[in-house]
């Protein structure tokens, strides 16, 4: 039996090519993995100045949704960074299969990056997240986000919002076919150098350097001036350490952030810019990356203790830790300081303490055997991360989607109550027993007057009683129906589960024959 190859669209909001950051190196990889199995297409706003691995190439214009839409119509399953929904809300009305990753928590950094900034605008963007985070889960067929902790923020989320009901879990109790994760990866294939970029080469850090090597951004809601107050201590002890920041301003269309800045005015504040403490300037070609890794001879990254941390993806800089065999120093807290905790991949520190981090430095650059056995645990586990298992459930959908009822706002649901309204029968009788003495005291006048006014309001609210009736018959009817549509559906998804082992393994053999010498399957 032929096997349908569907076309898929991967769409980046970021800048993607030569020189490119997490998102859109994930959006490459992805492409690049989707390739394999069946034809893809990435798009992304500007120009792609490299070529595609096996895919085409293209490009939109960021809010213009005449620019998507060719592309919108030649795609029979879409596969999106969940952002681009903010302006391209036409992706909600794709009658197609849609994937949205959430791997980048925006809502929790909003909290961070307008921290000084006027409330009013602070709370603007918030609102402005939230919004779009409900839009996100409303219209997506399949979600993946970055660790099992995100997982949890976001069935939080899609419970509260309404997205998910009971039925919901009848066939899925997991909810992975809602909502699974797809962690950031590595290419299976180990480093090469080319040259070296810091060693010997950036202005103060000689051949014979100790290199402490920041890999990832210098975003606001990390922590890099810790780092630079542990220089001191740490040069003490070890004259020829370098603390090494790759600096470079961002290649898309990132906000500007103000750590950058004061993390150069805190290093020459305290004397150590430009002699231990150092910048590089330029943001490196994802290809050319390797470069500044193999110089180094531990890596580092620091943040402080907030929600975008908690929740953050393992950043994808840390992973290239894994990548080069570095061992790492990172702050507790954080998915990447459970990975090294739990693999003895180097050291974990306390949020903003100088002398801590300065004495685990200290210690691995004096501790030659301990630096060793880290970088073997990083290779063993780097092998867990390759890109062709982190996307396999992102893989798995492309091939096999499937389609599910879509709301483009949602909101908690209204709860459903069931009035008895047959009980209403005993009700709607005024009758004229209560007027008691009253009645007995009037006149014959009197009486005449007022029983034609019971006797008209017993009609009327026998006419209501009747219509609520007739109405809950009907909804009862509906109710039934909804029954039946929803048995008919765990009837066809049961079917689909069904074919789930056949689907994974013929996933699997696609990979498998489609990868290159020497990557693990």
């Amino acid at each position: 039996m032929s096997e349908q190859r569907l076309r898929t669209l991967v769409i980046c909001h970021d800048v993607v090519g030569h020189r490119m950051a997490g998102t859109g190196i994930r959006a490459w990889e992805t492409a690049r993995l989707l390739a394999r199995q069946q034809p893809t297409s990435l798009i992304a706003p500007q120009s792609i100045d490299r070529a595609g691995d096996g895919f085409t190439t293209g490009n939109y214009t960021w809010g213009d949704p005449s620019s998507l839409a060719p592309w919108l119509a030649a795609a029979e399953v879409v596969v999106a960074n969940a952002h681009v929904l903010a302006a391209h809300p036409e992706l909600a009305s794709f009658p197609r299969p849609l994937a949205l990753d959430l791997y980048d928590p925006v809502l929790v950094e909003a909290l961070e990056l307008h921290r000084d900034a006027h409330s009013a605008v602070r709370q603007q963007s918030f609102t402005a997240q939230q919004q779009l985070l409900l839009r996100q889960l409303g219209v997506a067929d399949f979600l993946v986000c970055a660790t099992e902790r995100q997982r949890d923020l976001y069935l939080g989320a899609l419970l509260t919002s309404g997205r998910v009901q009971p039925a919901d879990t009848d066939d899925d109790p997991q909810l992975r076919r809602l909502i699974d994760v797809a962690p950031f990866g590595l290419d299976p294939q180990p480093p090469v150098r080319q040259h070296s970029l810091l060693r010997g080469a950036l202005p103060g850090v000689p051949a014979d350097a100790e290199i402490l090597l920041w890999t990832g951004g210098l975003w606001d809601w990390l922590d890099p001036l810790t780092a630079i107050d542990a220089m001191p201590e740490i040069c003490a002890a070890r004259p020829r350490a370098r603390l090494v920041f790759l600096a470079g301003k961002h290649p898309g269309p990132a906000p500007a952030m103000t750590m950058p800045g004061r993390a150069r005015a805190h290093a020459a504040a305290l004397g150590v810019l430009a002699s231990s403490v150092l910048f590089y300037d330029e943001w490196i070609p994802y290809a050319r990356r390797a470069d500044a890794l193999l110089d180094a001879d531990l890596a580092i990254t620091l943040h402080r203790s907030t929600l975008e941390t908690t929740y953050a993806a393992v950043r994808s800089r840390f992973l290239d830790h894994l990548w080069a065999a570095l061992p790492s120093i990172v702050t507790d807290g954080d998915a990447a300081a459970d990975l090294v905790r739990q693999h003895d991949l180097g050291r974990v520190v306390p949020p903003a303490e100088p002398a801590a981090l300065a004495q685990a430095v200290i210690a691995l650059f004096e501790d030659n055997a301990a630096r060793i056995a880290c970088a073997s645990n990083t290779r063993d586990l780097a092998a867990h991360f390759a890109w062709q298992q982190t996307l396999a459930p992102l893989a798995a959908f492309c091939r096999r989607p499937w389609m599910r009822e879509r709301s483009t706002s949602l909101t908690p649901p209204v709860p459903e109550y069931h009035t008895p309204v047959n009980t209403l029968d005993n009700l709607w009788h005024v009758s004229p027993q209560p007027l008691g003495a009253a009645k007995d005291a009037a006149n014959s006048l009197t009486r005449w007057y007022i029983a034609p006014i019971i006797d008209q309001q017993n009609a009327f609210n026998a006419g209501v009683v009747h219509a609520l009736q007739a109405v809950t018959g009907a909804l009862d009817d509906l109710r039934r129906a909804q029954h039946e549509i929803a048995d008919l559906r765990s009837r066809i998804t049961a079917l689909e589960d069904r074919a789930s082992d056949l689907d994974h393994a013929q996933t699997q053999l696609a990979l498998y024959s489609n990868s290159q010498p020497g990557e693990p399957v």
